[in-house]
């Protein structure tokens, strides 16, 4: 420390500059409080103020924890089937973690990116990729990224090395040129319904949050709305009896515009089955009905409506303006429904969850 001062002297020194040795430190002196605290007044006074205590924030994974069988006819009245319960504190979660795996999947663990070996090149990646929620939100973050880059995967070479890259700190590198070819293609495949490919799109808005206020809210009238309203009332699992008192919050995967009409999209990675032949309309009826993702439409649907109300006004018209959700599944893209299920908005539906919504809370006289 002490020979640093010549060297630097030593260098030339242009443009005016001089070098002076600067003050030398001046003493301290340790601070010597000589004010006592002041006393704790005596006695403390007790604590009044009300507060809610029944007060939550869930979201449409908190609200399809622990589905239950599916049912010969209808739900559970009140009073019967699952027990009631409440809803648990609030974590964050990622977009593919209810893409469980079977508890005998689960047991194998992960291949590790370093030592293992390629897998085998008789199928296309996109049934051979790693299956489960790790996947499944890895693939959420890179179509949140390119949403954000326009998904111009085709028209520029250095997004798409950008991806490869991405791709190759995330999982063996010679699975990376498949990755982005499999993702190029999900951007670059029209969308049964919108009719119109991600990359084609004007106006997107990946992620968008919402919060809604929920006064009081029964997941068993939940369950029966979208039951009546929604995939033809096909029968699926029970959703376990819960009321939420507070926020019901979420992220939508992707909002976007096209002709005038506004959709919401939502990315799933499920494996449904080991070729393209698996994605059929009935598969992904069937795989929405299980994980009761028709709930989780309903819900992201509500969102969107309300906030194309709250932004239009009276110009809103929802029969014409409000598209529907488009579930599209990342591994059936070539299949015969080009992995896409889509939900249509039931006017029934929103106006019923909008006065679920806003019921005031019950309270004893």
């Amino acid at each position: 420390a002490e020979d640093w001062r010549p060297v630097l002297q030593a260098l030339p020194l242009q443009g005016g500059i001089d070098q002076q040795a600067g003050e030398e430190r001046p003493s301290s002196v340790r601070l010597d409080r000589t004010d006592a605290p002041p006393a704790l007044a005596e006695p403390l006074p007790d604590y009044a103020a009300p507060f809610d205590r029944d007060w939550s924030i869930a979201s449409y994974s908190r609200l399809t924890r622990d589905l239950g069988q599916v049912p010969s006819a209808g739900i559970p009245q009140a009073g019967t089937g699952a027990a009631s319960t409440a809803l648990a504190p609030w974590r964050a979660e990622g977009p593919a973690d209810d893409e469980r795996l079977p508890e005998d999947a689960q047991a194998t663990p992960a291949p590790d990116r370093l030592t293992a070996p390629p897998p085998p090149a008789t199928t296309d990646l996109r049934h051979r990729f790693q299956r489960g929620p790790l996947a499944g939100n890895f693939l959420h973050e890179q179509l949140e990224w390119l949403a954000r880059e326009d998904f111009a995967l085709a028209q520029s070479s250095a997004l798409a090395e950008r991806l490869r890259l991405r791709c190759e700190r995330a999982y063996p590198p010679e699975q990376a040129p498949g990755l982005v070819d499999w993702l190029g293609a999900v951007v670059s495949t029209p969308l049964p319904g919108p009719g119109v490919a991600l990359d084609q799109l004007q106006t997107t808005w990946p992620e968008m949050e919402f919060w809604l206020p929920a006064a009081q809210l029964r997941t068993t009238e939940i369950d029966a709305l979208c039951r009546q309203h929604s995939l033809a009332g096909a029968d699926r699992p029970t959703l376990q009896r819960s009321e939420l008192h507070g926020m019901l919050m979420g992220f939508a995967d992707l909002v976007f515009e096209h002709a005038g009409r506004y959709w919401v999209l939502d990315y799933k990675s499920n494996h449904l089955g080991q070729g393209d032949s698996a994605y059929t309309a009935e598969a992904l009826q069937a795989t929405m009905l299980r994980h009761r993702y028709d709930v989780q439409a309903a819900i992201y649907l509500q969102a969107l409506h309300r906030l194309l109300r709250s932004r239009l006004g009276a110009a809103y018209d929802p029969a014409t303006q409000l598209g529907g959700a488009v579930y599209l599944f990342l591994r059936g893209i070539a299949g015969p429904a080009q992995g896409v299920c889509l939900v249509a908005p039931e006017p029934a539906l929103l106006d019923a969850l909008d006065a679920m919504l806003d019921t005031p809370v019950e309270t004893a006289e």
